[in-house]
């Protein structure tokens, strides 16, 4: 059913304004009035990935009067095939300076608000206070669930979007909306799934142009909610399969525990408080009872697999840890292998194109999806001791947890992976 329009119309257009929305104005729906409450807009895009850069842009482009940019990563080279807000240029720079910048040349009478800062308990409340909507173009579940639970306990909208492969998911939480449409995402998702290394963009891999056309829909939802326009998606998972081109929905209810209870989430006891990151299993496997395969929806430096945690790039698990190794420890171990000193097999579970884009001299390629096949026991047999790397640290944690489930005992893994290897060993390893 359509919905009031969320903003109120703001100050006259000017003629230059007038002259840049005329094809919107247009619009019986919007009209000189629908684009003074766009004017008046403010919304929060979460993530300036390959969902955030078209939501961006096309608010932007909409006339959204203030975009807030959230991100806490820099650019690197292989966000640039879905990440289109970015240049070349850009790379190893913040995503939110790139982004701010992108929105500024693309139309100057937009306000753009950079936050540079990680989402969790204690920061999320803040930034999704001050803004009518949020867009929520993150990748993890443990991180929607806080942005779900901030946004219902201030009653704001969060439009919502997934991509993997060349499948993507959109859909609106509105803790708040009129009976009997209010929904959160524990009504899609009544347990919070586990991550699943192995369905990440980085492993399973992503169509950009999907990012795109799952991005527009959800620019779409939020300019709806803005101005009052037509009926969001509340209680409707709009379903993209770009291979045969065909969309369905998929209704939801509110959640029984929830139900007549406007407002309440699950997850919402900890948001202001100081952010004690959760500990799970090293590639906990994906939920059982998941309605589409979906995890990572962008990762924010196509780091192979969705962080389990709410960690800063480049965090890592305590130098103490029984289970891993450090990069200064394995190059002190490589050394000491090349001196018959040590013994041990450094087993890269990355992809063959990561391996050819950069590897660490002595590492035997294996990647994860073969890690327990004959031929790779044949190169990391049980009795040997077998230290594992990927690209950041997931997918290694993931195949060592299959590893030693598997009846090896010896085995961890490099802490920070091979991106680490690059940053404090080997300057000369490129970066992906």
């Amino acid at each position: 059913m359509p919905l009031q329009a969320l903003v109120s119309p703001g100050a006259e257009l000017t003629r230059a304004e007038l002259a840049r929305y005329a094809r919107q104005i247009s619009l019986p729906q919007i009209g000189v009035d629908g684009q003074r409450r766009l004017k008046e807009s403010r919304v929060l895009v979460l993530g300036a990935g390959g969902l955030g850069s078209p939501v961006l842009q096309y608010l932007a482009a909409a006339g959204v009067g203030t975009l807030g940019i959230v991100d806490h990563d820099t650019v690197e080279t292989s966000n640039l095939h879905r990440q289109i807000v970015h240049a070349d240029a850009a790379v190893g720079t913040r995503k939110t300076a790139s982004a701010a910048a992108a929105v500024r040349t693309l139309n100057p009478f937009v306000e753009v608000i950079e936050h540079d800062v990680e989402i969790s308990p204690s920061t999320v409340l803040e930034l999704v206070s001050e803004y009518d909507v949020v867009v929520d173009g993150t990748d993890t579940f443990e991180v929607q669930y806080v942005v779900d639970a901030a946004c219902a306990l201030v009653g704001k909208p969060v439009v919502w979007g997934s991509v993997l492969r060349f499948d993507g998911q959109v859909t609106v939480f509105w803790a708040t909306a009129p009976a009997p449409l209010a929904r959160t995402i524990a009504d899609l998702y009544p347990e919070q799934p586990a991550a699943d290394p192995a369905e990440s963009c980085a492993v399973a891999g992503v169509l950009g142009a999907v990012c795109a056309s799952v991005g527009a829909v959800m620019a779409t939802e939020t300019l709806k909610l803005l101005g009052g326009w037509g009926e969001p998606l509340l209680g409707r998972l709009l379903v993209l399969d770009a291979l045969d081109s065909s969309t369905r929905e998929v209704e939801f209810g509110a959640a029984p525990t929830r139900a007549g209870t406007p407002g309440s989430t699950r997850g919402a006891a900890n948001i202001g408080e100081p952010y004690r990151p959760s500990v799970q299993g090293a590639g906990a496997a994906g939920p059982a009872t998941r309605l589409f395969d979906r995890q990572a929806a962008e990762a924010p430096d196509a780091r192979d697999a969705a962080q389990t945690s709410l960690t800063p790039e480049g965090a890592h698990p305590e130098p103490s840890s029984p289970d891993s190794v450090s990069v200064a420890e394995l190059k002190q171990l490589l050394e000491a292998r090349e001196r018959d000193e040590a013994d041990f097999v450094l087993v890269d579970v990355r992809e063959g194109y990561e391996y050819q884009i950069a590897s660490i001299e002595g590492a035997e390629l294996v990647p994860l999806s073969r890690i327990l096949t004959d031929a790779a026991r044949e190169i990391l047999p049980p009795q040997e001791r077998v230290i594992l790397h990927c690209h950041h640290e997931s997918r290694s944690q993931y195949a060592a947890a299959q590893l030693r489930a598997a009846g090896w005992e010896d085995v961890v893994f490099v802490r920070g992976g091979i991106d680490a290897w690059s940053r404090e060993i080997d300057p000369t390893v490129p970066r992906y």
